[in-house]
């Protein structure tokens, strides 16, 4: 199947902006367009974003391990994190961000977010995924209207009476397929196009790239740079490097041919290409872009991280969503935030035609993929 100031005595870093390089205007565009913003505006949030980025990073690990999540704030232009004590508050704030007093742990949304998958456990009609929302501090039960029943019912008032909440909406996702449109797709065999994640290495120097793993199910099989073009590899070689399942929805494509290398440079279809830095994880709230075949350059906000997305045919865990929209053919595509890789698409709502709503993409943190196999990112 193929389917990223001064408030109340807290300070904000932010860089010194400066004139964007060309690659850097290429996403401001696509932002200042996207998220409705002015390209100054955009350029201002995107340096935002990044020390947000590099102020979660330098967390102390006892911070990162108790609180119950942390998002971009764009009221303050900084990080926001939940927390329930004033020692952990006071941790957040000497490093740079904003403490934000919750209810629920950590722990408590480890459990509630249990207790809704034994509930889902024998498939509910109509339910499309869950997560926790940490701006909130609940979990978040998605159900499609078009194929909710009576029998859902019972269901999500189970999942009211934890604390939860219940967000619907008409569609449902699905992991992103199509047919081949002008551009740079990869093609596993003769089926239909996918798009082209990141360029990575190994340990022996071995060329690669990252891409979706519904797009890699097939082991051993040709990869194409478009239909009856050239071969650039194999997908999934040995029948080990493809997850679809709980684990994730991502795979790896081995670049062998010849005449064929990895890049850092993202194709923004028009503008100037971006040059990869390197990986960060996705805040929630967070401006990001991607590129894909089939939609070609988008951009939105990140909604929810490490959510459970309820396929046609599997169950995924540890998704991202996002307002951004897409279209089938671009599974596998880049996501980033800044020049920071965060993710490879999975799938959406296939919204970005005129009339569709620009909600729900989803994509895979690239990091998990990296880790898995072990591939270090190409990059700039």
């Amino acid at each position: 199947m193929r389917t990223m100031t001064v408030l109340g005595g807290l300070m904000i870093g932010m860089a010194t902006l400066s004139a964007p390089s060309q690659a850097e205007g290429s996403m401001v565009a696509a932002l200042a367009r996207d998220l409705q913003l002015t390209p100054a505006q955009a350029q201002t949030r995107l340096a935002q974003q990044a020390e947000a980025q590099r102020i979660a990073e330098r967390l102390p690990a006892e911070v990162r391990r108790s609180v119950a999540g942390q998002w971009f704030d764009e009221q303050i232009g900084g990080l926001s994190v939940a927390v329930t004590d004033h020692r952990t508050a006071a941790l957040v704030r000497a490093a740079g961000a904003r403490p934000v007093t919750v209810s629920r742990s950590a722990a408590d949304l480890d459990r509630m977010n249990e207790s809704v998958r034994e509930l889902a456990a024998p498939g509910v009609a109509g339910l499309t995924g869950w997560g926790v929302d940490p701006v909130a501090n609940t979990v978040v039960v998605r159900v499609s209207t078009a194929a909710r029943t009576a029998a859902t019912q019972p269901f999500l008032d189970r999942v009211r009476a934890l604390g939860a909440q219940v967000s619907e909406s008409a569609g449902a996702p699905v992991p992103q397929q199509g047919r081949i449109r002008p551009g740079d797709p990869w093609i596993p065999g003769y089926e239909g196009n996918c798009s082209v994640g990141f360029g990575a290495t190994d340990a022996q120097g071995g060329q690669h790239f990252l891409t979706a793993g519904h797009c890699t199910n097939d082991r051993d099989q040709p990869a194409y740079a478009s239909y009856g073009g050239p071969r650039v590899g194999t997908s999934n070689v040995g029948g080990s490097r493809s997850v679809f399942n709980r684990e994730g929805d991502m795979g790896v494509v081995s670049v062998t041919e010849p005449g064929w290398s990895v890049t850092s440079s993202v194709n923004t279809w028009g503008a100037a290409p971006v040059t990869v830095s390197g990986t960060a994880d996705a805040l929630v709230n967070q401006a990001v872009c991607h590129s894909g075949v089939a939609s070609r350059w988008q951009c939105g906000r990140v909604t929810a991280t490490g959510q459970t997305v309820v396929y046609p045919t599997v169950v995924i865990e540890g998704l991202s969503f996002t307002t951004a929209c897409s279209i089938a053919g671009d599974s596998g595509g880049a996501w980033l935030a800044g020049d920071k890789a965060i993710g490879v698409h999975s799938g959406g709502l296939s919204s970005c035609y005129p009339g569709g709503a620009r909600n729900q993409s989803i994509f895979q943190p690239v990091n998990e993929a990296l880790r898995k196999w072990g591939l270090t990112l190409a990059r700039g």
